[in-house]
């Protein structure tokens, strides 16, 4: 990719972050979601555990129910510096949001403000963002050193990915617009900008577009037809159940956030897919010009099987880690296969895994045909 190309996408970067950042400040910010303004997150540190009167509950090691009584100092914030002495009444026997103090770690605290009233303090959770800003940082550092100006280009591809799914598809399912054709939208913008940054302008890389788009749509289509004719809810978990009573505050389409997010989690692996392929044809033209259309397609279906079948695990396992306790449960609960297949969430997360790795597996036939049709047009015109 020459400097011109590089320069032509540093400017589509810099202008999708003034133009997420202009929806952002002046008309998403606009209309605040949640109104929690009389409540703030600050960052503390344990100082000391003083008193600690905690029961192991049940079977489950590291569950506990009970208070501790600690003294911690403030490090962010209005109250930044001070230290005082609290109860932490956040031990309930949920080893989801219990938070186990001990000496030194760090820890998020609510503060609610009330006029006339002095502030009070409680614990909320643990603080991890640290942790991740070094995973963050670590995933750059790796991307960058290995795959040099190629690994630039995708991570300005992600950001770009992000800022889609942050500030626009995202407000916008609020707003009650249809998260399927919002995903779409994205996952077209997605596609183009991807591929392009990471391919440059050429017929590769409209090739895997056009493949990596059919793809995702095919993928979007079957799940959309099999959710309704299996009468799927949508809500396939605790944060999905909670939408439930936000929905009388904002006009969200539920059962269309479950097919959005198929399109969206597999849009990645089709990506993948669909550039892989493009790449091997177009490579295997360049080494042997004499191949004719029909050749070139073979060509890239051979590579093509061998790649749908580690791609389509691929998107089979990562359905099948998210649902791993699910799949535990129903074990524990020695549940009768016909009642389980038939269950809401297990027919859910089948769905969405055989949806995508279908969707997956065509664009190699239809990436292949492309790739093989533009190198013939370019051949003749050679």
């Amino acid at each position: 990719m020459g400097k011109k190309q590089i320069n032509i996408f540093l400017w589509i970067f810099i202008f999708f972050i003034i133009l997420s950042l202009f929806y952002y400040f002046i008309i998403y910010n606009r209309n605040s979601s949640v109104d929690n303004q009389d409540i703030t997150y600050v960052r503390a540190k344990v100082l000391e555990v003083i008193d600690s009167d905690l029961t192991e509950e049940g079977y489950i090691p590291g569950v506990y129910i009970g208070t501790q009584e600690l003294k911690i100092e403030i490090l962010s914030g209005e109250f930044k510096g001070q230290k005082l002495i609290l109860t932490n009444s956040r031990l309930h026997g949920d080893l989801v949001y219990d938070v186990v103090a001990e000496n030194g770690i760090e820890i998020v605290l609510a503060v609610k403000e009330r006029e006339g009233q002095p502030s009070s303090f409680g614990v909320d959770t643990y603080s991890r963002d640290k942790v991740l800003y070094i995973l963050i940082f670590l995933f750059i550092f790796v991307l960058i050193g290995v795959g040099r100006i190629k690994g630039l280009m995708a991570l300005i591809s992600l950001v770009i990915t992000g800022l889609l799914i942050a500030f626009f598809m995202l407000p916008l399912m609020f707003k009650g617009y249809s998260p399927i054709l919002l995903a779409v939208i994205t996952a077209f913008i997605v596609i183009f900008l991807s591929l392009m940054l990471i391919g440059g302008f050429n017929k590769k890389s409209l090739a895997a577009i056009i493949g990596t788009s059919a793809g995702v749509v095919i993928a979007g289509i079957i799940s959309l037809i099999s959710g309704r004719l299996a009468h799927l809810t949508g809500i396939t978990g605790e944060a999905s159940e909670q939408l439930i009573y936000i929905v009388s505050s904002f006009p969200i389409n539920i059962k269309g956030i479950m097919f959005a997010g198929i399109i969206i989690s597999s849009l990645g692996a089709v990506m993948d897919v669909g550039m892989s392929i493009a790449s091997v044809v177009f490579e295997i033209h360049t080494k042997v010009p004499g191949l004719s259309k029909a050749e070139l397609f073979k060509s890239g279906m051979n590579v093509g099987k061998d790649i749908m079948g580690t791609m389509a695990n691929t998107l089979i396992l990562a359905f099948a880690g998210c649902s791993l306790s699910i799949m535990i449960l129903l074990m524990a609960y020695n549940m009768p296969y016909f009642r389980a297949i038939n269950l809401n969430t297990v027919s859910t997360e089948i769905i969405q895994g055989l949806s995508g790795s279908i969707g997956l597996i065509l664009t190699v036939p239809i990436t292949s045909f492309i790739s093989a049709l533009f190198i013939e047009n370019r051949k003749q015109e050679v």
